[in-house]
């Protein structure tokens, strides 16, 4: 006896007679997909007969689902007309009134300078065969059947679309009164054993014979190979790379950037604070501390704190690790970027998470302006494959002046993607840079690669989903061959 769930026989009874999936599921008051594991099941174990059919369908397309809800054009010329001696239709000049001129033409009506004049029997005859075609439009809107020959019309007026779909048929292939109806478990839970209500339940028969899919071939992580493309970049117009740690000082998250200790930035709410037993970080100079410190109390009118300055928190800028190579080389004319992880406390969305990564620059040298870093900051995006990119004032603790960056992603519309600015002298001087300027800019790389490979939610570039992993990379390598390999990113 064939041990089938409640389901499972509503699926076999349904089907005691051929019919399709959709018409079962109707039946069932649920959708077909829904149904497609029960089935694949019936079939495996011989109690349902499965067929797969190509079967042509008709959608309509935007016009024509606006004239499904609104009518014709034609149907409301022709419900306008003014009879008399003779029924005058009135037409405007325009592309949908030539439209319609030309479909009451094919009813015999036939236009004379922009309007139409007939008899009233001929009007009601171009009338009644118009409303039967509205019908028609409606009925297909609405799923039913109609003629060959008006799909036929419809589709040479772009008002429907054929393509084609595979319908799933199914028909009983077992004696239902042979079938044992139970519900049925595919595990047993800890208060299962405990209660031994496990020795009344009816497992779920397992086949472990049948084959399993093959897994999809492994690819590399796409944001990782991107992340590669970013340095491989970066590096090609001309900047060196440098690296820091991502447990911190506040000192270089912070003080080093003139971003005052009692600044909102610094609260719980926007940056993650380290309680730390192991071996510390090295400690920043005390003599560059010294300076520091007397550059925020006189610049902000406040008592510097050491001891907050030398609290550990998670790296949440790539800032942090350019003003060390800042500190560390002075002056002079070099440019060097940093690319790394950050962290803060955000509310995870589509746009937004506690972990992402940033691209950090800075462009140090004596007469450089703020003309100079809007057009180093559209290089480096023209570079990165960003076709557009705006800017727009803003402020920041550390840079004057200073922008937002913002380029077009192709459904979310814009985004901004990182700021930049001039560091002040405030932050400069303490570092013993005062001949030179310093260009600086820090991007959240998370959303360069959202921009770049069209991707609407930031979580999915730490997807682990082989079928996401597979479709990323599929576009990722898109993208290298139309951009990443036309070295339009070295010809700026």
């Amino acid at each position: 006896m064939a041990l089938v769930s409640p389901l499972e026989y509503e699926i076999l009874k349904s089907a005691s007679r051929r019919r399709s999936l959709r018409e079962v599921a109707a039946g069932l008051g649920t959708r077909p997909e829904d149904l497609m594991r029960y089935v694949e099941s019936l079939r495996a174990r011989g109690l349902l007969q499965v067929e797969r059919r190509e079967v042509e369908v008709y959608e309509l397309t935007e016009e024509g689902a606006k004239y499904a809800r609104e009518g014709l054009p034609e149907l409301a010329a022709l419900r306008s007309a003014k009879c008399g001696d003779v029924c005058v239709v009135e037409v405007p000049d325009t592309p949908e009134g030539r439209i319609v001129l030309a479909n009451l033409a094919r009813y015999g009506l036939r236009p004379r300078g922009g309007r139409i004049e007939a008899s009233r029997e001929d009007l009601e005859r171009a009338l009644k065969a118009v409303e039967e075609r509205q019908r028609l439009l409606e009925a297909l809107a609405a799923g039913g059947e109609v003629p060959r020959e008006a799909l036929q019309e419809f589709q040479r007026r772009r008002l429907v679309r054929r393509s084609s779909r595979v319908e799933i048929y199914v028909e009983t292939s077992a004696d239902l009164s042979s079938l044992r109806v139970a519900q049925m478990k595919t595990a047993l839970t800890s208060d299962d054993l405990r209660t031994g209500a496990w020795r009344e339940a009816v497992l779920k028969p397992i086949d472990a014979t049948i084959e399993v899919p093959p897994a999809p071939a492994p690819v590399p992580h796409f944001f990782q190979e991107f992340l590669e493309y970013v340095r491989e970049v970066m590096v090609g117009l001309g900047f060196e790379e440098v690296r820091g740690p991502i447990l911190e000082y506040e000192f270089w998250n912070f003080d080093a950037l003139f971003q005052a200790q009692d600044h909102p930035a610094r609260e719980v709410h926007d940056t993650f604070f380290v309680e730390w037993s192991g071996e510390p970080p090295e400690p920043p100079p005390p003599e560059l501390m010294e300076r520091v410190g007397r550059e925020h109390e006189a610049g902000w009118g406040y008592r510097w704190s050491r001891e907050k300055a030398l609290g550990l928190v998670l790296r949440s800028q790539t800032t942090a690790t350019t003003i060390r190579a800042l500190a560390e080389r002075g002056e002079g004319t070099y440019k060097v970027f940093a690319v790394g992880r950050v962290f803060r406390p955000e509310h995870i969305d589509a746009k937004h998470n506690v972990e992402f990564h940033q691209l950090d620059g800075i462009v140090v040298g004596p007469g450089l302006s703020f003309k100079h870093l809007l057009g180093q900051l559209e290089q480096i995006a023209r570079a990165l494959g960003m076709e557009e990119v705006k800017f727009k004032p803003a402020y920041f603790p550390f840079t004057s002046p200073s922008v937002e960056v913002y380029a077009r992603h192709q459904r979310l519309g814009w985004i901004e993607f990182g700021g930049a600015g001039i560091f002040r002298p405030e932050v400069t001087r303490p570092l013993g840079v005062e001949r030179s300027r310093v260009l600086a800019w820090g991007w959240g790389l998370d959303r360069v690669a959202m921009i770049l490979l069209d991707i609407d939610d930031i979580r999915d570039l730490f997807a682990v989903d082989p079928d996401k992993l597979a479709e990323y990379h599929r576009r990722w390598r898109a993208f290298k061959r139309t951009v990443g390999s036309s070295g339009r990113r070295y010809t700026l």
